[in-house]
């Protein structure tokens, strides 16, 4: 009976309960970033480490397993760099923002007998010492602590200098090449710069994402059914650009106004040049330390020219769009932030020159070409001016260019006369990214 009861209470101490709890929750965190890591975080890992099972590589005669060391010191670091930025970032962030200051104690303890009274008494009621010193004491460090009052007299403000200029610039890229068997070239670079002074903001943003591949296709003896010969074709898998220059003219503190021109090109959507403007106005909804919420709503011009295809004459189309934007900016910490954005816009015109992508006629009614623009990301600062950034993009598009001639295809080829594709509605971009800021 006694060992049981001793079993008791070694179950009940709170150190064990804890203990207990905190195996629990840390296996079931482990399973979130085991999942972010494997599902997320690898498949971008595996895109810029040598191709093939290169984690049985051994070396010298004594088989060095130097593929496996290299692969799980890859796995170590890739975690590491997961939770830190779960945990450190962003939980610790929240539980910094959530904590609340200590309350100034209550009692204070009577320096003859230690017995504990209130801070405001005078007295002691256990033993009746007088605590008129020790009151003086707290309470000169409480006063200290103020700041001195001033006393002046009313005067007018100076008047202000020239307002201050801020400048912002940002810088990211990557690329990634692969010669051999595997020849693949890919490059992303963007970059935003801005100028604010008084009520004016000039920014200027742009993008460049280009990929290629070079393909083993095979030359068939048809007489046979026979391969005779290999050959090869480079085939472009993105080619898109665009530059953007935008002017906002602060009227207060949530409210603007202001003008945009953009000129971008996708040849792989079938868009070769795509220019145009938007004019509208910015309100502010909400604001706080953590949170910024904007919402637009104006007026988009767009000058659509596509990719010619042998033998057949595609025009240009002119688009009158309404347009709406909702975007939030989210503060975790001083070092990592979320941004999140949505923009619709809707024709109002009929795109008389528009072949009308479910029937192949030409024509396409008001408001039957809607594309949308969602955009979310994460920032965190590394260190100084580096960050590491992490993005998702998608794009909609109801009513898609004519595809062009696939890249790669024999010379002089083109679709057959009743048949003619479009390009996918839906577009999607997954970054992970080095960030500089210069400015």
């Amino acid at each position: 009976m006694a060992l049981l009861k001793e079993f008791k209470d070694f179950i009940n101490r709170g150190n064990v309960v804890d203990l207990a709890v905190a195996v629990v929750i840390g296996g079931a965190f482990g399973k979130i970033v085991t999942a972010l890591v494997s599902d997320l975080v690898m498949p971008l890992v595996n895109a810029v480490v040598p191709q093939g099972d290169w984690r049985k590589w051994e070396v010298t005669p004594l088989h060095f397993r130097i593929g496996d060391l290299f692969g799980t010191a890859v796995d170590f670091l890739v975690v590491a760099f997961v939770v830190f930025v779960v945990m450190v970032k962003v939980v610790g962030a929240a539980q910094r923002r959530g904590a609340k200051p200590a309350a100034a104690p209550a009692t204070k303890a009577c320096p003859e007998c230690l017995e504990n009274v209130p801070v405001a008494a005078r007295r002691c009621r256990a033993c009746t010492s007088v605590l008129v010193a020790l009151f003086v004491l707290v309470t000169a460090t409480a006063a200290n602590a103020q700041t001195d009052p001033k006393f002046a007299f009313g005067k007018p403000e100076a008047a202000p200098g020239p307002a201050a200029v801020e400048w912002k610039a940002q810088a990211k890229g990557g690329v990634s090449m692969t010669t051999g068997n595997s020849q693949n070239t890919n490059a992303t670079a963007s970059f935003t710069a801005s100028r604010k002074q008084a009520g004016n903001r000039v920014s200027l943003d742009g993008a460049l994402i280009y990929g290629q591949n070079k393909v083993i296709v095979p030359v068939v003896d048809t007489a046979t059914n026979t391969i005779t010969a290999l050959d090869s074709r480079t085939v472009e898998t993105a080619n898109s650009w665009i530059v953007k220059g935008r002017y906002d003219r602060f009227l207060t503190t949530n409210n603007t106004v202001f003008g945009a021109a953009q000129a971008a090109a996708d040849k792989i959507a079938g868009k070769s040049l795509v220019g145009g403007g938007q004019v509208g106005y910015m309100r502010q909804l909400y604001t706080s330390d953590m949170h910024l919420v904007v919402a637009e709503i104006g007026y988009d011009f767009s000058y659509e020219s596509y990719v010619q295809q042998p033998g057949k004459t595609i025009d240009p189309v002119s688009i009158h769009s309404v347009r709406a934007f909702v975007g939030e900016t989210l503060k975790l910490s001083a070092a990592t932030g979320i941004t999140a954005g949505l923009e619709a816009l809707s024709n109002v015109n009929k795109e008389t020159k528009a072949i009308d992508a479910k029937t192949g006629m030409l024509g396409v009614d008001p408001f039957a070409d809607t594309r949308l623009t969602g955009k979310l990301g994460l920032t965190t600062t590394l260190w100084k001016s580096l960050s590491a950034g992490f993005g998702f993009t998608l794009r909609y598009d109801q009513n898609p260019a004519p595809r062009p001639i696939p890249s790669g295809s024999p010379s002089g080829a083109s679709y057959a006369p009743n048949f003619q594709p479009f390009a996918d509605k839906v577009d999607t971009l997954t970054e992970a990214t080095l960030i500089y800021t210069f400015l």
